[in-house]
């Protein structure tokens, strides 16, 4: 089974807390963090460690897309 969760930095597990993490500047604590996980083992961090006003359609954010693409080709596999 699939969960997607956005979770605060003190709300991650410890294992994830010790990798590097993305830092916008203001410090990866402040940063909210979507985590996937499959069967209670994570199989994806990514981090929104980016201010507000540099959330644009400019900005890089492939990763959004790859990791919707991930959890429903892993939920067909399931099936």
């Amino acid at each position: 089974m699939i969960n997607v969760k956005i979770m605060n930095y003190n709300e991650l597990p410890d294992d994830i807390k010790k990798q590097p993490l993305s830092n916008n500047g203001s410090g990866k604590e402040d940063a909210q963090y979507l985590v996937v996980f499959k069967n209670s083992k994570i199989i994806r961090v990514e981090s929104d460690a980016m201010e507000p006003e540099d959330a644009s359609f400019s900005r890089d954010l492939h990763w959004i897309k790859d990791a919707i693409l991930e959890a429903y080709q892993i939920a067909l596999d399931e099936i």
